[in-house]
């Protein structure tokens, strides 16, 4: 079994099983992507369909849970305890445990290593000593295994490792696994459980040195591990992408980067993974990573995503922010290249200056092409090309026309070193978008200028289409309301002050004030807005339309309670519903959910459904 080691493997789920192929082509195969992508499945999957032995070593699976049975001595898991947990009655097993040590998927097995293999507590003990100021005790105790610890940096007694540090005792079982030589396999799920950055960079460090084939000798093993952590992943290079395997879904095949790939040779792509970032390593834990110009169209969305509750992050997005609109075709690239789908949000110089973005984002868009030929265009791409022309002959010729709104625009204002025919085009397209249809009708060539503005506009939306947000109006500092349009572009402080001015506003003004963000960041996240009125409504009708079946043909306010208790029982708690008059009035009691419209009053007579629906809405 030599790199490349590929491997068919089948995935067990509650939904049925599905074979996947994997290629291992180097020591460390790190699977990545959000939670419920499959990760855990996919890695138990692998462990599964290696042999029983690893070039003639054990194959180790360590869950994410590993702390597994230890956790009843260190908190009061059943709450009999009143919070006392047995601190001192902490053990990782008995001495029948020690055969099946490889086979335990908790720390229970590593520990059990530790009292096995002298060398290797001794190289785990080391660290600990010089690194964490602490020693590491391990004793049978009556045949239970007891491991206790002692702070090197103070006086203190020693104690059990009920006591200890989480992240520490994660820690001593991955370190214990990972310099086992009897161990030609290790897989990981989530190594990163309860250490701090820091820690986990260590651990990363480890991992690296221990990974590679058994043949090499020491302690060297093949290791996979399934990480949310940017402190797993050390991407420094292209050559170290193809250790990278991208969970999406379990349904959907992990995606994996083909080292013919002609990208990787791509000197810009080359660039931009020697100098990833945190930002841009959490782009790839996501499906659709949001990129932006810089920090504060970054600021901004991220605003509006909290603001008007449109859970960006959560719906599998993440918002990277791009130095430069010439670098947006490359991340756009360098994400397509890893399976991801990317949504760009750029300042209408993206446009104005050439085709280079809007090409990458129309070429081979099905949908964009099939309303471009709709409109009697051969595709997309040719549409945009026409018009973009059209467009750039006639800002030149006819910029006098239009001078005297567009110079009065930051990009004119603040063109320094540009080529005043670069200028004119991005200061006359946004000046096209700022202006009424009025005071274009009025120019000159105000038949034309119209006429282009509506084109225009046709291939913008074909680039919303695609994934691709144009700002009309030009950078994001064009939009603000509060702070300086002219001076600040670029200055996160600016955009910070923004904010908190627009905090201020309802959600329909933010709306209207940054349409072409708000929608770029809803087609971003693929979410549906959470209205806990409509979880709230099936509840409500299952109760109001027997009520109401009550009320008509004559009854009580105590009869209607205890309706309400047999057919919602324990749910019944959520709403108080009595008799006035001639109407049910439901009151929601419950203090935490946030639903206007109550109380409800339906009379006698009323469409329940659609009273209930009106309130709701």
């Amino acid at each position: 079994m030599k790199f490349p080691i590929e491997l068919n493997v089948n995935v067990e789920s509650h939904n049925g099983n599905y074979d996947r192929s994997i290629t291992l082509r180097s020591g460390l195969t790190v699977l990545i992507g959000p939670n419920g992508s499959g990760k855990t499945h996919l890695l138990r999957a692998v462990k599964n369909s290696l042999p029983p032995h690893v070039d003639g070593k054990k194959v180790r699976f360590l869950s994410a849970g590993r702390i597994g049975t230890l956790e009843q001595f260190r908190s009061d898991f059943n709450g009999y305890h009143g919070g006392r947990p047995s601190y001192n009655d902490a053990n990782f097993g008995s001495k029948s445990d020690v055969i099946r040590r490889h086979n335990t998927e908790t720390l229970n097995g590593d520990f059990q290593t530790l009292s096995e293999r002298a060398d290797i507590y001794i190289k785990v003990q080391e660290r600990l000593r010089k690194l964490f100021r602490r020693d590491l005790i391990i004793e049978w105790d009556g045949g239970t295994l007891k491991v206790v610890f002692a702070r090197l940096d103070s006086e203190d007694l020693p104690y059990s490792s009920g006591r200890e540090a989480s992240g520490l005792l994660h820690l001593v079982g991955i370190l214990a696994a990972l310099y086992d030589d009897d161990v030609g396999a290790l897989l990981l799920d989530e190594p990163e459980v309860s250490l701090h950055p820091q820690l986990q960079a260590f651990l990363l460090n480890e991992i690296i040195s221990a990974s590679g084939h058994p043949s090499e000798g020491g302690f060297k093993k093949i290791i996979l591990i399934a990480t949310h952590s940017t402190e797993m992943l050390k991407v420094l290079k292209c050559d170290d992408l193809l250790s990278l395997v991208f969970c999406h879904d379990l349904d959907v095949p992990p995606i994996q980067v083909d080292p013919a790939a002609g990208e990787l040779k791509n000197q810009k792509l080359q660039t931009l993974v020697a100098r990833l970032g945190q930002e841009h390593k959490l782009s790839l834990f996501c499906r659709r990573p949001l990129l932006v110009e810089g920090a504060s169209d970054m600021l901004l969305c991220s605003f509006l995503s909290q603001k008007l509750e449109l859970h960006l992050e959560a719906a599998g997005s993440q918002i990277l922010p791009v130095i430069g609109t010439g670098q947006m075709p490359v991340v756009s690239k360098f994400m397509r290249l890893l399976g991801k789908t990317p949504v760009v949000l750029a300042d209408a110089d993206a446009f104005a200056d050439g085709l280079e973005l809007t090409n990458y984002f129309l070429n081979d868009c099905e949908d964009a092409d099939r309303k471009a030929i709709g409109s009697g265009a051969q595709s997309a791409k040719q549409l945009a090309s026409t018009v973009y022309d059209d467009f750039c002959k006639l800002a030149i010729n006819n910029w006098d026309d239009i001078s005297a709104y567009a110079m009065l625009h930051p990009y004119w204002i603040n063109k320094k070193d540009l080529a005043e025919s670069q200028a004119k085009k991005r200061a006359c397209f946004c000046s096209l978008f700022e202006l009424e249809e009025s005071t274009l009708s009025a120019l000159k060539f105000g038949t034309y200028w119209v006429a282009i503005r509506q084109r225009i506009e046709v291939v913008l939306n074909l680039l919303e289409v695609a994934g691709c947000f144009i700002l009309r109006k030009g950078a994001v500092e064009s939009y603000y309301k509060h702070s300086d349009r002219l001076t600040s572009e670029g200055k996160p402080s600016a955009a910070v002050d923004e904010i908190s001015f627009l905090d201020s506003l309802d959600s329909e003004d933010i709306s209207a004030s940054f349409p072409e963000m708000v929608r770029c960041i809803k087609f971003s996240s693929l979410a549906d807005k959470i209205s806990e009125a409509e979880s709230l409504r099936d509840l409500l009708l299952s109760i109001a339309a027997p009520a109401m079946a009550k009320l008509n043909s004559g009854t009580s306010t105590q009869e209607i309670k205890m309706l309400s208790k047999t057919i919602l029982r324990e749910r019944s708690g959520v709403f108080d519903i009595s008799i006035e008059g001639d109407s049910l009035v439901i009151r929601l009691t419950s203090k935490i959910l946030k639903v206007d419209g109550f109380p409800i009053y339906i009379s006698r007579g009323d469409d329940v459904l659609k009273t209930v629906e009106a309130v709701l809405r």
